[in-house]
């Protein structure tokens, strides 16, 4: 083969992969797997999603009893089993595995960002921490996965108290300096029912729910930027007439990429994250028998490549990256993910790699690893 110089230059300096261990509980070594993954596709940055609704995941020493009440579900547990049949099921990371997890990361040049959920998704905490609700709220708001009551009130101390506490250990725990907050899914009317949250609102000057959550986020990631982290969230954090989170967050762009578009217009990062082409816990096709979920859409290999993580030139400079996503509704066990997420991760790695868009076949080709043109020598571009 003659000499040559091969420039290989990724498009986006943010290429992640994210993973949902507060539904199921997976092993460190699977996690460490799914990095050597990664690593081999040239994936940098993990999105460790181990709070949610179910669980708490992270042994954290500010608020112990988080973790220690959340850590199973099932019969005689403080929450129900989600998909295991009344079995009692769970785990939790010790921050000395936190630790382990970030070193090996860390050795294939990934960065892990930490995510907190916060004001929805949190029904574990207003379980554990009943006060960072409103007892007279008489909202009858439930949340897409049918839970009532699983969302912070803003209005209640006891609210600033724990998500401040839970903040400030896992920013400082992780050295990316990103944590990335939630804000994903808040049920339509959340807070409309709360004496006090209304009470709050008239002060602030807030209208309705968006304005409240986009206020609750501002005024979280002010706390997060001066811990000395980088505030992350979900595409809803830019909603409310403050123009929501601000504080130089990174927004992800889930529910495809018009918020993303519009969250980049009005000043913000955005990592495209769409689920109807990187949600690797969709089902390949329509096949009865094909496992996985379907509410986005069906995601092919085809998908993953279908799709211009740019859609628009003027917006070019605000979007930093794609990431891929799996959540873990419908696992049982860790091996389920490998089928899930190969090949489509492939095609998530040829998107956050490849410089120009080139038509679907050509990318199928090439995340199957088929060289589009000869190597020339002395340069070559790929």
């Amino acid at each position: 083969m003659p000499c040559g110089i091969l420039h290989d230059v990724p498009r986006f300096g943010w290429r992640g992969q994210h993973l949902d261990t507060a539904r199921h509980y997976y092993h460190p070594d699977t996690i460490c797997d799914l990095l050597d993954l990664m690593a081999l596709l040239k994936l940098n940055r993990f999105h460790w999603h181990f709070a949610d609704d179910e669980a708490f995941r992270l042994e954290i020493d500010c608020l112990p009893e988080l973790w220690q009440k959340t850590v199973f579900c099932g019969e005689g547990q403080l929450l129900p089993a989600l998909f295991s049949e009344g079995l009692v099921t769970g785990g939790s990371y010790s921050k000395d595995t936190a630790r382990m997890i970030i070193a090996h990361a860390k050795a294939l040049n990934i960065e892990v960002m930490p995510e907190i959920e916060t004001p929805a998704h949190a029904i574990a905490i207003t379980h554990v921490f009943p006060n960072t609700r409103d007892p007279a709220d008489n909202g009858a708001e439930v949340s897409v996965q049918g839970y009532q009551g699983n969302v912070l009130n803003p209005a209640q101390p006891e609210t600033w108290e724990v998500i401040n506490a839970i903040a400030t250990e896992v920013g400082a725990l992780f050295p990316f300096g990103h944590l990335h907050l939630g804000c994903d899914e808040l049920p339509e009317g959340t807070w409309m029912g709360s004496p006090m949250a209304r009470d709050l609102m008239a002060r602030e000057g807030l209208e309705n729910t968006h304005d409240l959550q986009g206020w609750t986020m501002e005024r979280i990631a002010a706390q997060v930027a001066q811990n000395g982290q980088r505030p992350c969230a979900w595409e809803e954090a830019a909603q409310g007439k403050n123009g929501g989170i601000g504080h130089g967050a990174i927004l992800f762009s889930w529910t495809g990429q018009g918020p993303g578009v519009a969250a980049a217009r009005a000043g913000y990062d955005v990592v495209m994250t769409p689920a109807q082409h990187t949600y690797f816990d969709m089902a390949h096709s329509d096949d009865p028998d094909d496992w996985g979920a379907s509410w986005a859409a069906f995601v092919s290999l085809t998908d993953t490549l279908a799709w211009n993580p740019v859609p628009n030139p003027d917006i070019a400079d605000r979007v930093i990256g794609v990431q891929g996503a799996f959540w873990s509704e419908f696992t049982t066990q860790d091996a389920q993910i490998w089928p899930m997420l190969m090949p489509r991760m492939l095609g998530l790695a040829v998107k956050a790699w490849q410089s120009d868009d080139l038509p679907p076949d050509d990318l199928i080709r090439l995340a199957r690893g088929h060289f589009l043109v000869p190597f020339t020598p002395a340069s070559a571009t790929r």
